[in-house]
Protein backbone atom coordinates (compact mmCIF):
# COMPACT_ATOMS: atom_id res chain seq x y z
CA UNK A 1 0.00 0.00 0.00
CA UNK A 2 1.37 3.21 -0.81
CA UNK A 3 2.40 6.11 2.21
CA UNK A 4 1.17 8.79 -0.28
CA UNK A 5 -1.64 11.00 1.06
CA UNK A 6 -4.47 11.40 -1.11
CA UNK A 7 -7.38 12.73 0.99
CA UNK A 8 -7.29 15.30 4.33
CA UNK A 9 -10.53 16.53 5.92
CA UNK A 10 -9.75 19.03 8.55
CA UNK A 11 -12.32 20.53 10.79
CA UNK A 12 -15.45 19.49 8.51
CA UNK A 13 -18.64 20.51 9.62
CA UNK A 14 -22.40 20.37 8.00
CA UNK A 15 -24.95 21.91 9.83
CA UNK A 16 -28.46 22.16 8.28
CA UNK A 17 -32.06 23.83 9.69
CA UNK A 18 -34.81 21.40 10.53
CA UNK A 19 -38.26 23.22 10.79
CA UNK A 20 -40.55 22.61 13.55
CA UNK A 21 -44.44 23.49 14.46
CA UNK A 22 -47.20 23.64 11.65
CA UNK A 23 -46.46 26.74 10.28
CA UNK A 24 -42.88 26.11 10.30
CA UNK A 25 -42.13 29.21 12.16
CA UNK A 26 -39.24 27.57 14.60
CA UNK A 27 -36.12 26.19 13.18
CA UNK A 28 -33.00 24.26 15.17
CA UNK A 29 -29.69 23.15 13.46
CA UNK A 30 -28.85 19.94 13.23
CA UNK A 31 -25.28 19.37 13.90
CA UNK A 32 -24.22 16.32 11.40
CA UNK A 33 -20.87 16.90 11.01
CA UNK A 34 -19.39 18.40 14.05
CA UNK A 35 -15.35 18.96 13.47
CA UNK A 36 -14.28 15.71 11.49
CA UNK A 37 -10.40 15.30 11.04
CA UNK A 38 -9.30 12.14 9.04
CA UNK A 39 -6.79 11.09 6.49
CA UNK A 40 -6.24 8.17 3.83
CA UNK A 41 -3.36 7.37 2.20
CA UNK A 42 -3.35 6.21 -1.86
CA UNK A 43 -4.34 2.56 -1.99
CA UNK A 44 -5.98 2.08 1.39
CA UNK A 45 -9.97 1.39 2.68
CA UNK A 46 -10.93 3.16 5.27
CA UNK A 47 -13.64 1.96 7.10
CA UNK A 48 -16.32 4.48 8.81
CA UNK A 49 -18.73 2.86 11.06
CA UNK A 50 -20.90 3.95 13.29
CA UNK A 51 -25.01 4.20 14.45
CA UNK A 52 -27.70 5.11 12.12
CA UNK A 53 -27.82 8.84 12.39
CA UNK A 54 -24.28 9.62 13.72
CA UNK A 55 -23.50 11.34 10.46
CA UNK A 56 -21.27 8.94 8.19
CA UNK A 57 -23.46 9.36 4.87
CA UNK A 58 -23.62 12.75 5.49
CA UNK A 59 -19.75 13.31 5.58
CA UNK A 60 -19.29 10.93 2.62
CA UNK A 61 -21.48 13.60 0.51
CA UNK A 62 -19.35 16.77 1.95
CA UNK A 63 -16.08 14.62 0.83
CA UNK A 64 -17.51 14.87 -2.63
CA UNK A 65 -19.34 17.76 -2.74
CA UNK A 66 -22.48 16.69 -3.14
CA UNK A 67 -23.64 18.39 -0.20
CA UNK A 68 -21.74 22.09 1.11
CA UNK A 69 -20.17 21.66 4.18
CA UNK A 70 -20.50 24.42 6.49
CA UNK A 71 -17.10 24.98 7.53
CA UNK A 72 -13.64 23.10 7.51
CA UNK A 73 -11.59 22.14 4.56
CA UNK A 74 -11.11 18.93 2.07
CA UNK A 75 -7.67 18.47 0.78
CA UNK A 76 -8.01 16.06 -1.86
CA UNK A 77 -4.38 14.99 -3.89
CA UNK A 78 -3.27 18.25 -2.94
CA UNK A 79 -6.07 20.82 -3.58
CA UNK A 80 -8.87 22.43 -1.05
CA UNK A 81 -11.99 21.22 -3.27
CA UNK A 82 -13.98 23.87 -1.33
CA UNK A 83 -11.89 26.19 -2.66
CA UNK A 84 -12.74 25.32 -6.30
CA UNK A 85 -15.56 26.99 -8.99
CA UNK A 86 -17.99 24.55 -10.56
CA UNK A 87 -16.00 24.16 -13.47
CA UNK A 88 -12.47 23.17 -11.81
CA UNK A 89 -14.87 20.84 -9.46
CA UNK A 90 -16.32 19.47 -12.33
CA UNK A 91 -12.92 18.26 -13.33
CA UNK A 92 -11.85 16.71 -10.63
CA UNK A 93 -15.30 14.46 -9.91
CA UNK A 94 -13.79 12.39 -12.71
CA UNK A 95 -11.21 11.09 -9.93
CA UNK A 96 -13.99 10.54 -7.50
CA UNK A 97 -17.40 8.63 -7.25
CA UNK A 98 -19.78 7.03 -5.38
CA UNK A 99 -21.73 3.75 -4.97
CA UNK A 100 -24.88 4.11 -3.08
CA UNK A 101 -26.58 1.96 -0.64
CA UNK A 102 -29.85 1.00 -3.23
CA UNK A 103 -28.46 0.58 -6.51
CA UNK A 104 -31.99 0.46 -8.03
CA UNK A 105 -32.29 4.30 -6.29
CA UNK A 106 -29.51 5.41 -8.16
CA UNK A 107 -29.96 4.36 -11.69
CA UNK A 108 -32.02 5.86 -14.03
CA UNK A 109 -35.15 3.64 -14.76
CA UNK A 110 -34.97 5.00 -18.37
CA UNK A 111 -31.82 4.18 -19.20
CA UNK A 112 -30.74 0.30 -20.36
CA UNK A 113 -27.39 -0.70 -19.13
CA UNK A 114 -25.57 0.05 -21.54
CA UNK A 115 -26.69 3.91 -21.33
CA UNK A 116 -26.34 3.83 -17.76
CA UNK A 117 -22.57 2.80 -17.42
CA UNK A 118 -22.08 5.23 -20.57
CA UNK A 119 -23.36 8.02 -18.72
CA UNK A 120 -19.97 9.58 -17.67
CA UNK A 121 -18.18 8.93 -20.87
CA UNK A 122 -20.47 10.72 -22.84
CA UNK A 123 -20.32 13.75 -20.11
CA UNK A 124 -16.59 13.65 -19.48
CA UNK A 125 -14.96 12.16 -22.60
CA UNK A 126 -14.92 12.34 -26.33
CA UNK A 127 -15.17 8.69 -26.76
CA UNK A 128 -17.22 8.23 -30.30
CA UNK A 129 -20.11 5.37 -29.91
CA UNK A 130 -18.31 2.47 -31.05
CA UNK A 131 -15.39 3.35 -28.77
CA UNK A 132 -18.27 3.91 -25.42
CA UNK A 133 -19.73 0.82 -26.48
CA UNK A 134 -16.34 -1.24 -26.23
CA UNK A 135 -15.24 0.58 -23.16
CA UNK A 136 -18.30 -0.40 -21.47
CA UNK A 137 -18.55 -3.93 -22.03
CA UNK A 138 -15.33 -4.05 -20.36
CA UNK A 139 -16.28 -3.12 -17.63
CA UNK A 140 -19.15 -4.62 -17.14
CA UNK A 141 -17.11 -8.11 -17.48
CA UNK A 142 -14.76 -6.46 -15.01
CA UNK A 143 -18.09 -6.56 -12.42
CA UNK A 144 -19.47 -9.98 -13.48
CA UNK A 145 -21.80 -8.90 -16.01
CA UNK A 146 -21.60 -9.48 -19.65
CA UNK A 147 -23.14 -8.42 -23.28
CA UNK A 148 -26.63 -10.20 -22.58
CA UNK A 149 -27.19 -7.66 -20.09
CA UNK A 150 -26.65 -4.30 -22.07
CA UNK A 151 -29.96 -3.84 -22.88
CA UNK A 152 -31.34 -4.68 -20.08
CA UNK A 153 -33.47 -2.42 -17.67
CA UNK A 154 -32.72 -1.68 -13.83
CA UNK A 155 -36.18 -3.41 -12.76
CA UNK A 156 -35.19 -6.43 -15.15
CA UNK A 157 -31.84 -7.00 -12.73
CA UNK A 158 -31.66 -8.46 -9.45
CA UNK A 159 -30.01 -6.20 -6.76
CA UNK A 160 -26.75 -7.50 -6.66
CA UNK A 161 -26.50 -7.11 -10.95
CA UNK A 162 -27.61 -3.50 -10.29
CA UNK A 163 -25.34 -3.26 -7.84
CA UNK A 164 -22.43 -4.66 -10.12
CA UNK A 165 -23.86 -1.66 -13.14
CA UNK A 166 -23.48 0.55 -10.30
CA UNK A 167 -20.03 0.10 -9.94
CA UNK A 168 -19.05 -0.44 -13.96
CA UNK A 169 -20.67 3.05 -14.28
CA UNK A 170 -18.53 4.75 -11.00
CA UNK A 171 -15.77 3.22 -12.58
CA UNK A 172 -16.01 4.54 -15.85
CA UNK A 173 -13.62 7.27 -15.76
CA UNK A 174 -10.70 5.34 -14.01
CA UNK A 175 -11.11 6.87 -10.70
CA UNK A 176 -8.94 7.32 -7.64
CA UNK A 177 -11.51 7.48 -4.69
CA UNK A 178 -14.41 5.72 -4.23
CA UNK A 179 -17.15 6.47 -1.77
CA UNK A 180 -19.11 3.73 -0.89
CA UNK A 181 -22.36 4.12 1.23
CA UNK A 182 -23.92 0.88 2.82
CA UNK A 183 -23.17 -0.56 -0.92
CA UNK A 184 -24.27 -3.80 0.47
CA UNK A 185 -26.55 -3.53 3.27
CA UNK A 186 -29.35 -4.09 1.01
CA UNK A 187 -28.33 -7.30 -0.38
CA UNK A 188 -28.87 -10.69 0.74
CA UNK A 189 -26.19 -12.47 2.63
CA UNK A 190 -24.64 -14.49 -0.13
CA UNK A 191 -25.17 -11.99 -2.70
CA UNK A 192 -22.98 -9.44 0.09
CA UNK A 193 -20.16 -11.57 -0.09
CA UNK A 194 -19.97 -11.84 -4.15
CA UNK A 195 -19.93 -7.95 -3.60
CA UNK A 196 -17.07 -7.58 -1.12
CA UNK A 197 -15.10 -10.24 -2.99
CA UNK A 198 -15.90 -8.10 -6.38
CA UNK A 199 -14.24 -4.68 -4.62
CA UNK A 200 -11.61 -6.37 -3.33
CA UNK A 201 -10.79 -7.41 -6.44
CA UNK A 202 -11.49 -4.39 -8.59
CA UNK A 203 -9.36 -2.58 -5.96
CA UNK A 204 -6.33 -3.95 -6.89
CA UNK A 205 -7.45 -3.79 -10.71
CA UNK A 206 -8.14 -0.58 -10.70
CA UNK A 207 -5.03 0.75 -8.18
CA UNK A 208 -8.17 2.47 -5.91
CA UNK A 209 -8.88 3.84 -2.93
CA UNK A 210 -12.07 3.38 -0.73
CA UNK A 211 -14.14 5.11 1.70
CA UNK A 212 -16.30 2.68 2.79
CA UNK A 213 -19.00 3.70 4.69
CA UNK A 214 -21.30 0.80 6.88
CA UNK A 215 -22.74 -0.19 9.82
CA UNK A 216 -22.06 -4.08 9.42
CA UNK A 217 -19.04 -4.27 11.39
CA UNK A 218 -18.19 -8.09 9.64
CA UNK A 219 -17.75 -6.50 6.48
CA UNK A 220 -15.38 -3.50 7.68
CA UNK A 221 -13.42 -5.69 9.43
CA UNK A 222 -12.91 -8.04 6.45
CA UNK A 223 -12.44 -5.14 4.05
CA UNK A 224 -10.55 -2.47 5.87
CA UNK A 225 -7.16 -1.19 6.50
CA UNK A 226 -7.75 1.19 9.07
CA UNK A 227 -11.45 1.97 10.77
CA UNK A 228 -12.69 5.44 11.71
CA UNK A 229 -15.76 5.10 14.16
CA UNK A 230 -17.90 8.14 14.48
CA UNK A 231 -20.51 9.12 17.01
CA UNK A 232 -22.90 12.36 17.14
CA UNK A 233 -21.38 13.92 14.54
CA UNK A 234 -17.39 13.38 15.62
CA UNK A 235 -14.91 10.84 15.14
CA UNK A 236 -14.31 8.88 18.63
CA UNK A 237 -11.49 6.22 17.34
CA UNK A 238 -9.31 5.82 14.60
CA UNK A 239 -6.72 3.02 14.11
CA UNK A 240 -5.69 0.29 11.96
CA UNK A 241 -8.51 -2.33 11.19
CA UNK A 242 -6.96 -4.98 13.43
CA UNK A 243 -5.80 -2.94 16.06
CA UNK A 244 -9.53 -1.58 16.64
CA UNK A 245 -11.09 -4.30 16.59
CA UNK A 246 -8.88 -6.75 18.84
CA UNK A 247 -8.53 -4.27 21.33
CA UNK A 248 -11.29 -0.89 21.07
CA UNK A 249 -10.01 2.09 23.66
CA UNK A 250 -13.05 4.12 23.40
CA UNK A 251 -15.93 2.78 25.57
CA UNK A 252 -18.41 3.56 22.36
CA UNK A 253 -15.81 1.16 20.04
CA UNK A 254 -16.23 -1.14 23.09
CA UNK A 255 -19.93 -1.08 22.94
CA UNK A 256 -19.96 -1.75 18.91
CA UNK A 257 -17.82 -4.95 19.13
CA UNK A 258 -19.66 -6.24 22.37
CA UNK A 259 -23.17 -5.70 19.98
CA UNK A 260 -21.60 -8.42 17.16
CA UNK A 261 -22.41 -12.18 17.67
CA UNK A 262 -19.47 -14.32 18.75
CA UNK A 263 -18.66 -17.57 19.53
CA UNK A 264 -17.19 -17.03 23.23
CA UNK A 265 -18.82 -13.79 24.26
CA UNK A 266 -17.32 -14.65 27.87
CA UNK A 267 -13.87 -14.58 26.37
CA UNK A 268 -13.97 -10.93 25.95
CA UNK A 269 -12.36 -8.05 27.67
CA UNK A 270 -15.45 -5.97 27.58
CA UNK A 271 -18.78 -6.57 27.78
CA UNK A 272 -21.76 -3.74 28.56
CA UNK A 273 -24.68 -2.82 26.72
CA UNK A 274 -25.72 0.65 25.63
CA UNK A 275 -28.24 1.74 27.44
CA UNK A 276 -30.24 4.86 26.31
CA UNK A 277 -30.97 6.25 23.47
CA UNK A 278 -28.84 8.68 21.26
CA UNK A 279 -28.99 12.29 22.16
CA UNK A 280 -30.13 14.66 19.35
CA UNK A 281 -27.99 16.16 17.33
CA UNK A 282 -29.60 19.23 17.28
CA UNK A 283 -29.04 19.11 21.02
CA UNK A 284 -25.80 17.42 21.99
CA UNK A 285 -24.90 17.06 25.33
CA UNK A 286 -21.81 19.35 26.45
CA UNK A 287 -18.91 17.93 27.23
CA UNK A 288 -18.00 14.46 25.81
CA UNK A 289 -21.06 13.83 23.15
CA UNK A 290 -21.19 10.27 24.60
CA UNK A 291 -20.90 10.51 28.37
CA UNK A 292 -24.79 10.10 28.75
CA UNK A 293 -24.60 6.23 27.70
CA UNK A 294 -20.70 5.69 29.10
CA UNK A 295 -20.47 3.64 31.88
CA UNK A 296 -16.96 5.14 33.16
CA UNK A 297 -18.27 8.78 33.07
CA UNK A 298 -16.65 11.26 35.10
CA UNK A 299 -17.23 15.12 36.12
CA UNK A 300 -14.74 15.77 33.29
CA UNK A 301 -16.63 14.00 30.77
CA UNK A 302 -19.51 15.64 31.37
CA UNK A 303 -17.49 19.21 31.43
CA UNK A 304 -14.92 19.32 28.70
CA UNK A 305 -15.20 17.88 25.33
CA UNK A 306 -12.43 15.61 24.48
CA UNK A 307 -10.26 16.28 21.19
CA UNK A 308 -8.95 13.00 19.02
CA UNK A 309 -5.87 12.72 20.11
CA UNK A 310 -2.74 10.03 19.39
CA UNK A 311 -2.61 7.17 21.79
CA UNK A 312 0.09 5.42 19.50
CA UNK A 313 1.46 6.27 16.56
CA UNK A 314 -1.32 5.09 14.15
CA UNK A 315 -3.82 5.18 17.01
CA UNK A 316 -6.23 8.22 17.71
CA UNK A 317 -8.90 8.49 20.56
CA UNK A 318 -11.23 10.95 21.97
CA UNK A 319 -11.69 9.82 25.39
CA UNK A 320 -10.43 11.83 28.67
CA UNK A 321 -9.94 8.67 30.33
CA UNK A 322 -7.04 7.98 27.91
CA UNK A 323 -5.73 11.18 27.60
CA UNK A 324 -1.84 11.62 28.86
CA UNK A 325 -1.19 13.71 32.37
Amino acid sequence: MSEQLLLEVRGLKHYFEQKRGWLARHKRVVRAVDGVDLTMQTGEVLGLVGESGCGKTTLGRCVLRLVEPTAGEVIFNGQNLLTLDATAMRRVRREMQVVFQDPLSSIDPRFSVEEAVAEPLRTHTSLSRPERRERVLTLLEDVGLGVQHLDRYPHELSGGQCQRVALARALALHPRLLVLDEPTSALDVSVQAQIINLLTGLKERYRLTYLFISHDLGVVRYISDRIAVMYLGKIVEAGPARAVFESPLHPYTQALLASVPVPEPKAREWRFILEGAVPSPANPPPGCRFHTRCPSAQTTCREREPALHPVSPDRQVACHLLEKE
